[in-house]
């Protein structure tokens, strides 16, 4: 089950098509597993047209912000129900996003995959020339390197689930990182994590041995 979610200045970006091209990829295919906020992500959009048809033009800003949360908070509440039993089909039927479809072709075994040891891989996807956006595999039970962010991060969970010290993540969950931050991603014993990846900023290996492999790559 999702329980990690974009906050409502990712989806009012993405519901006017402001987001960056990977940012946008990011909760794309987080919306493609949750019902919740493909929801509100309608009913932002809906506002959207709403405001331009019928509203003079106001001033950006945090209070422009919060006058329109205001207006999402006054809609008709809506259900997901129906959409939550479309996600479990979905999910059933497909382990990858309908937006990461166009771009492995159907299959991540479609793309050029690089390893980092025996036991994770990635394949870089050129999609925002400022931001490094990857598809990240680690074997079940197996562990990324404990590394430290030095900008921001979004990761979603495509495939299986990992843990770090602060909570276990699944299939849909969208995880933000910010600087400063360190951790140690391990897979599920029981199945491989395959993830979508963006970062504005390159991390850094805590480890000597590996800091030297990844400026050798």
């Amino acid at each position: 089950m999702v329980k990690h979610h974009p906050d409502t200045r990712f989806l009012t970006d993405y519901a006017a098509g402001s987001l960056p091209e990977a940012q946008a990829l990011c909760v794309a295919s987080h919306l493609h597993y949750c019902a919740a906020c493909r929801v509100t992500t309608r009913e932002l959009t809906m506002l959207g047209s709403e405001m331009f048809l019928q509203l003079a033009p106001v001033e950006g800003g945090d209070a422009g912000f919060e006058r329109l949360l205001a207006r999402v908070d006054s809609l008709p509440a809506t259900t997901a129900s129906s959409d939550a039993e479309a996600d479990a089909q979905d999910i059933q039927q497909s382990t990858l996003p309908k937006a990461l479809h166009k771009i492995t072709r159907g299959n991540p075994d479609n793309l050029q995959w690089r390893r980092l040891g025996r036991n994770f891989r990635y394949s870089n996807l050129p999609i925002d020339p400022d931001r490094v956006t990857n598809l990240l595999h680690i074997k079940a039970g197996c562990s990324l390197p404990h590394h430290r962010h030095n900008g921001d991060e979004i990761t979603v969970v495509i495939k299986g689930s990992f843990s770090d010290h602060d909570d276990k993540y699944n299939v849909g969950d969208f995880i933000v990182r910010t600087s400063g931050e360190q951790h140690r991603p391990v897979a599920s014993q029981d199945e491989d994590c395959l993830c979508l990846s963006t970062l504005d900023s390159p991390i850094v290996m805590t480890n000597w041995f590996y800091r030297i492999l990844q400026s050798i790559l």
